[in-house]
C-alpha cells in the first residue's frame, strides 16, 4: 500500500503542476528585437562585388604560381606583391559588404580558371611571359570596374571602397606594363628608326 500511495502522490504532484504550466504559457512572451535584414543591393552593385571578389582571387592564385613558376627575379617579386596586395583587398572587401547581405563567390569565373590552368602547364620564359599579359589585361578590367563603380555605384560604402583601392590598381598595372615592356610596333619602329 505505502508503494501505491507514493505513487499516486506522484502523480497528484503532476497534475498539479500542470495548470501552473498552463498559466505560464498564457503570459505573453517576451519581446525579442529581430535583427532587420538588411537591404539588398542594386544589380550593378552586386555585380561589383563579384566582380572585385574574383578578381582579387585570380590575382592571388596567379601570384603564388607565379612565386615558384617565373624565371624572372623581378617577376618574382611582382608577384609576391600581389599576393599581398590583393589578400588585404579581398579582407577589406569582406568587412565593407560583411552586413549587406551579398554573398562573395567562393571560386573564379571560368574564364579566369582557363588562364590560369594555362598558366600552370606553362614555365619559365613562358609563363613570365603569359603571367604579366595577364596581369595587364586583368588589371585594366579592374581598374574599369572600379572607376564604374566610384562614379555610378549605388552602394556608398562600396562606392568608397572602389575609389580608395583606383590607386594601388593604377599602381599594379603601371608596374605590370613596366615588366611587359614596350608593344613590339613601338620597339620595332624605335629601331627601325635607328638605322
Amino acid at each position: 500500500m505505502h508503494r501505491f500511495a507514493r505513487n499516486g502522490l506522484a502523480v497528484g504532484s503532476l497534475a498539479l503542476a500542470l495548470p501552473l504550466l498552463a498559466a505560464c504559457a498564457d503570459k505573453p512572451a517576451p519581446t525579442v528585437s529581430v535583427p532587420v535584414a538588411p537591404p539588398a543591393l542594386a544589380a550593378s552593385d552586386a555585380t561589383f562585388v563579384q566582380t572585385a571578389a574574383q578578381g582579387s582571387m585570380t590575382e592571388i592564385q596567379a601570384g603564388q604560381l607565379a612565386q615558384t613558376k617565373a624565371k624572372s627575379p623581378k617577376v618574382k617579386a611582382f608577384a609576391t606583391q600581389m599576393v599581398t596586395d590583393h589578400t588585404a583587398n579581398f579582407d577589406q572587401l569582406k568587412q565593407v559588404v560583411a552586413n549587406k547581405g551579398v554573398t562573395l563567390p567562393t571560386d573564379v569565373s571560368d574564364q579566369q580558371k582557363t588562364a590560369l590552368t594555362q598558366l600552370q602547364g606553362e614555365t619559365g620564359r613562358a609563363f613570365d611571359k603569359d603571367y604579366v599579359a595577364d596581369m595587364v589585361a586583368g588589371h585594366e578590367a579592374m581598374l574599369e570596374a572600379f572607376q564604374s563603380e566610384a562614379q555610378t555605384g549605388a552602394d556608398a560604402d562600396l562606392k568608397k571602397y572602389a575609389s580608395d583601392t583606383i590607386p594601388a590598381i593604377q599602381q599594379h598595372l603601371a608596374e605590370a606594363k613596366k615588366l611587359q615592356g614596350p608593344p613590339m610596333g613601338t620597339h620595332y619602329g624605335h629601331h627601325h628608326h635607328a638605322k
